[in-house]
């Protein structure tokens, strides 16, 4: 008997820590407000897989991933270093995707439409709950563990995009900044970032957003 009680603690106790580290959406946004009163820029090492689900096709690239707030405008920098270098910059207004094998740089205006790239480029890093939902419908698709770090796992569905289909965020229980995220396209194509050595409001030097582009580089406007 006193075995058979000790198990029925045991099984009583399992799923009472289990709830306890859960969050509800309400105080997984109380901690994102937290964080985006003091959040000035991140940096991280980024690991992308994109995914054609058509032809089973994986394409694995990583790098490097910077993010600075300056006062309305978005600053980002997403570095891919490997197998081939590919650099994405947006900054003063302007997106540049510049791809050194190829030697073409592809830019645009962001106009009006800079604070929807700013929060599709820089997810779960620093954005308040109101600014969540703004754009998505949010809830709480369970938890995960990414890389040994418990993570919430919100399930964001675009309110006014037809650019994807869901984005599923998964955020670090520490520091509250994503660790994951995978964007689902119409089609089941998706893109995971898998981000590692995330450091929170570190000081970025002015030239990581500097694109330095060579004098023979052709310029495609989109």
């Amino acid at each position: 008997m006193k075995r058979a009680a000790w198990l029925m603690c045991l099984l009583w106790i399992v799923p009472l820590s289990q709830a306890q580290s859960a969050y509800t959406l309400d105080q997984v946004f109380a901690k994102m407000d937290e964080v985006a009163k003091t959040f000035r820029s991140t940096q991280a090492d980024v690991e992308r897989t994109h995914v054609t689900v058509l032809v089973n096709d994986k394409d694995v690239s990583s790098g490097k991933f910077y993010y600075a707030r300056q006062g309305k405008q978005p600053r980002v920098r997403l570095e891919l270093t490997k197998p081939a270098v590919q650099l994405l910059l947006i900054d003063k207004g302007k997106l540049q995707i510049y791809t050194p094998n190829l030697k073409q740089v592809q830019e645009a205006s962001l106009g009006e439409h800079q604070d929807k790239v700013e929060m599709f480029m820089a997810l779960g890093f620093g954005q308040s709950s109101e600014d969540l939902k703004k754009n998505f419908t949010v809830s709480v698709a369970g938890q995960d563990v990414i890389d040994g770090k418990k993570t919430t796992v919100l399930e964001l569905r675009p309110k006014n995009s037809a650019m994807f289909k869901s984005v599923q965020m998964w955020m670090d229980q520490q520091k509250w900044v994503s660790v994951q995220i995978k964007t689902t396209e119409g089609s089941g194509d998706y893109m995971i970032l898998k981000f590692s050595d995330v450091k929170i409001n570190p000081k970025i030097p002015e030239s990581v957003f500097n694109l330095k582009l060579p004098k023979d580089v052709r310029v495609l406007k989109m």
